[in-house]
């Protein structure tokens, strides 16, 4: 049986890909460079997106036992980095915004994400553009507040 967190995570990678309208969600990928994972031979558009594990960043004991807390109320931020690769111009734009609007709407859909987490909050993305060549790459940083209570601390 998976933990918790694993639970949250996996059930939020679902909701990613569930969305016919991203690329397939990949957790925990290792890119080299922002180009690494987009096919660069392409003159269309390719897009990435990653879910990684990010922190916790509250741990709250919440029911005491004889031996302790008996449960945690935890907040864990989970990063969803997205990146779309093209040619300069608003074609380019479109396209990424369009799949910031597929990420949130994954998101909206069920935020309790079928009742695995108390809520999926998904915060304002951290926006960025990086170029290689006659190319250039929109991208996004996602942070997702996953909140739950588990019985342990993770």
């Amino acid at each position: 049986m998976s933990s918790k967190t694993e639970a949250a995570m996996l059930a939020l990678l679902a909701a990613l890909k569930a969305s016919g309208a991203l690329p397939e969600a990949r957790r925990s990928p290792v890119f080299d460079g922002v180009f690494e994972g987009l096919d660069a031979c392409t003159p269309q558009f390719s897009a990435v997106l990653a879910l990684l594990d990010g922190d916790i960043v509250q741990d709250v004991p919440v029911g005491y036992g004889p031996d302790g807390p008996s449960h945690h109320e935890i907040v864990r931020k989970a990063e969803i980095e997205f990146y779309v690769a093209g040619p300069e111009g608003d074609a380019l734009n479109a396209a990424f915004d369009a799949g910031l609007q597929a990420i949130y709407d994954a998101i909206a859909a069920s935020y309790t994400l079928g009742g695995v987490v108390d809520s999926a909050d998904a915060e304002p993305p951290e926006l960025g553009v990086e170029r290689a060549g006659s190319r250039a790459a929109r991208t996004a940083l996602i942070r997702v507040a996953l909140t739950y209570v588990s019985t342990r601390s993770y």
